[in-house]
């Protein structure tokens, strides 16, 4: 709710004091972004993996063909993208100190594409806690998918090579980019084998249980927000403009922004349609990130073992602690759009015309 308000109270302020100056623009533009030149920043999604099913976290985003016991063929392809790769669009208020320097605050939302990947593992289990694996010969496949929407604030400066009398002329635009909200979404669709029910009909009732929750088909959702960040934001461009009022521009710009996460929450976890996310606690369906971990934190993977190993070292009632991601938002990409120049002399050409 605070980002939200700030926003309002910002563009306020300075619509407030653009109108009470000489000159004033209002920009409009969308767009497309690639994640060119940023092919190595990691894509993170949920963790899959039977060997520790309750070992819940965000964890690079990978093809993975997992062999069966005895095989030696491992296959491991990391997912490397952008979550800026994707539509987006803009929309500012600014202000021309001169007619060569200007100032503007804007809103950037982008959408962005959906990345996915594949995995296939053996079917192990636990028959009880503590006991090796037991192997199948059967093959589960995790299908992943992830996609971000953000809302950004961007203060920046303006430089037009705008020569009185020209109506066609370069610019270029650097600022900040300053995330005001961003959200994550994952899913994860999991399909066993339907032969593993068949010849082993046991199975499906250990599976459904903890730590697997799992059934033929399981579908899960999970939702990340983003905390404090900071990115800058540049375009370069060509602007025509055919009336004092008004010009249409094309141009390529671009952003380096990395997204620190602050909270993940499983929306939704479906075992062949029947709801898991009860039976699974708050430590596996809430997850608060931190930049460090103590034997303090909620996590049983840092905190000291109990006396009685049946027992988790960690409480089952509170979200789980964890080391926090960060997601690559860079991109480089090509916009167009519209300006509007609503000073008085603009405008009272217009109406003369009229």
């Amino acid at each position: 709710m605070k980002p939200i308000l700030y926003i309002i109270l910002v563009c306020s302020i300075f619509c407030c004091n653009s109108l009470s100056a000489q000159h004033f623009t209002l920009r409009a533009a969308g767009g497309y972004g690639w994640n060119v030149f940023m092919k190595s920043s990691d894509i993170m999604g949920p963790k899959v993996d039977p060997y520790t099913p309750e070992k819940d976290a965000l964890v690079v985003m990978a093809n993975i063909t997992h062999p069966h016991k005895g095989d030696s063929a491992y296959k491991y392809q990391p997912i490397r993208d952008s979550y800026a790769r994707g539509m987006n669009f803009s929309f500012a208020f600014g202000y021309n100190i001169n007619p060569y320097i200007g100032v503007e605050m804007g809103l950037t939302y982008v959408k962005s594409a959906n990345i996915s990947c594949t995995q296939i593992y053996p079917l192990v289990y636990q028959p009880y806690y503590g006991a090796p694996f037991a192997y199948t010969n059967h093959a589960f496949t995790a299908k992943i998918s992830t996609s971000a929407s953000t809302l950004s604030l961007m203060p920046s400066v303006i430089v037009q090579a705008a020569k009185p009398g020209w109506i066609v002329y370069p610019y270029a635009r650097l600022g900040l980019n300053l995330p005001v909200f961003g959200m994550l979404n994952h899913e994860v669709n999991i399909h066993i084998d339907d032969s593993a029910f068949i010849e082993a009909p046991t199975l499906a009732n250990l599976l459904n249980k903890s730590p697997y929750f799992l059934g033929n088909n399981t579908t899960v959702k999970l939702k990340t927000e983003g905390t404090v960040s900071l990115g800058v934001t540049g375009a370069i461009g060509i602007a025509y403009k055919p009336k004092p009022f008004i010009n249409v521009f094309a141009e390529i710009n671009g952003q380096y922004l990395a997204v620190r996460a602050k909270q993940t929450h499983v929306t939704e976890w479906k075992a062949d349609g029947v709801d898991k996310i009860e039976e699974r606690g708050k430590y596996r369906t809430e997850f608060v990130y931190h930049d460090n971990l103590t034997e303090n934190s909620n996590n049983g993977s840092v905190r000291p073992p109990n006396d009685n190993p049946e027992t988790p070292n960690y409480d089952p009632n509170k979200p789980k602690d964890d080391i926090r991601p960060i997601g690559p938002f860079s991109n480089l990409g090509l916009n167009v759009g519209v300006t509007f120049f609503l000073s008085k002399e603009t405008v009272g050409k217009k109406k003369k015309k009229e």
